[in-house]
């Protein structure tokens, strides 16, 4: 259990004996298995990858059970240990983000070669490899012949490319996040993972008047009012900063307006993606646009424009003093030789359910640079994998007792 001291011989030698049972091989062999199983998302599902995780899971003494949300997007649970208390979950996403134009890749996104000793392909850091290093670690802990003091939960997710709505969500919604801590295995470098920012997605309308395109003072434009907008839009975020995600940010993504080219269009509408820091609140973020707008209209008063929020994702703190933050570091220090930093995600993770809605102590730590993730030729270096395994082994049992 959490309370067994570090230094307890007999625990320790569990520890020692699931991480010397960690099989590189398998690492590769289950994160190559599971990034051939494609599950774009949008653009697919994620039941050839689901499949893959649940066989491996009955492979080592689980009981794997598809949850699947109302639109039939399947997300995998599976335990292995004791019934008993404390329990830990391990949460990673079977999604991943469309490959693109396979032409870009250096080596097919499908098939998992390793090159220069690092795998290449869509998932390998985001976040299939993560997912394989952790199944490796319970392999390795049931092949050590450790028997857990509580459980460990994998909680393979669908969806969270998009915002995990058919995934975490649905567990949480049906009551199956409950447990005492959560990893979430995110490519974090192997730091520390504790603060993510959200997200609110505005949608921003500009109206005018409409007249003839040859007589425009006659009328009023809508995509120049919208134009001045988005030159001001960094005018709408506070001057703060986290010590681990910091500044906000906002970005105006998309644009339509305008309905023929010889007409003054009277409507423009855009998508701006507004990114927050733990701590904000969403009528202090509506009150800068609304604040934005009517300095635009004391300088022309025939502008109309408006904000609405369509889309808002919480940020996300977690403690850094937590049994399960003090664990990772010393394993990671264990593994790697030094103490790992604290860090925050710029973007938005499935950690958010167990922060903010279970109120569970959780670590974003996972093997992969987030600089990888999404690109043509996504990679994470196989040696970082097989860390990661080892890492993940010390921390169940630790957590779990043996």
């Amino acid at each position: 259990m959490v309370e067994q001291a570090a230094n307890d011989p007999g625990l320790e030698r569990a520890v020692a004996a699931a991480v010397e049972a960690v099989d590189p091989d398998e690492v590769l062999r289950v994160a190559r298995a599971l990034i051939a199983a494609k599950s774009e998302n949008p653009g697919g599902t994620e039941d050839e990858a689901a499949a893959v995780a649940a066989e491996v899971l009955a492979g080592v003494g689980a009981d794997p059970e598809v949850i699947r949300s109302d639109e039939g997007r399947p997300s995998v649970m599976a335990a292995i240990g004791s019934p008993a208390r404390p329990s830990l979950a391990w949460n990673g996403h079977l999604d991943v983000v469309p490959a693109g134009d396979p032409g870009t890749w250096s080596q097919p996104p499908w098939a998992g070669e390793v090159v220069d000793g690092r795998l290449i392909g869509r998932g390998a850091c985001d976040m299939k490899g993560p997912i394989a290093a952790a199944l490796a670690a319970g392999a390795a802990i049931r092949r050590a012949g450790v028997e857990l003091g509580g459980r460990l939960q994998y909680h393979l997710a669908a969806d969270e490319e998009v915002g995990g709505i058919h995934g975490t969500k649905v567990m949480w919604e049906r009551g199956l996040i409950d447990q005492d801590a959560c990893i979430v295995g995110e490519p974090s470098e192997l730091g520390i993972g504790l603060a993510e920012r959200g997200g609110a997605w505005f949608t921003v309308t500009a109206r005018g008047t409409a007249a003839h395109g040859s007589t425009p003072a006659l009328g009023v434009n809508a995509i120049a009012t919208m134009s001045r907008f988005v030159l001001r839009a960094q005018e709408t975020l506070p001057d703060l900063e986290h010590p681990l995600v910091g500044r906000p940010s906002v970005n105006v993504a998309l644009i339509e307006g305008g309905h023929a080219p010889n007409a003054v269009p009277d409507l423009c509408v855009a998508d701006v993606d507004r990114r927050l820091l733990p701590g904000e609140t969403r009528p202090a973020i509506e009150a800068a646009y609304e604040a934005l707008f009517e300095r635009m209209r004391a300088e022309d008063p025939a502008t109309r424009i408006e904000a609405v929020c369509r889309e808002w994702t919480e940020p996300a703190e977690a403690a850094a003093d937590s049994a399960i933050a003090q664990l990772c570091r010393t394993a990671v220090a264990e593994e790697r030789g030094a103490a790992p930093p604290d860090i925050g995600f710029t973007g938005i993770t499935d950690a958010r359910f167990y922060i903010n809605e279970g109120a569970i102590p959780t670590v974003i730590l996972g093997p992969g640079s987030l600089r990888d993730a999404h690109t043509a030729g996504e990679s994470v270096a196989v040696e970082d994998l097989v860390a990661a395994a080892r890492i993940y082994a010390r921390v169940f049992v630790r957590f779990l007792g043996a």
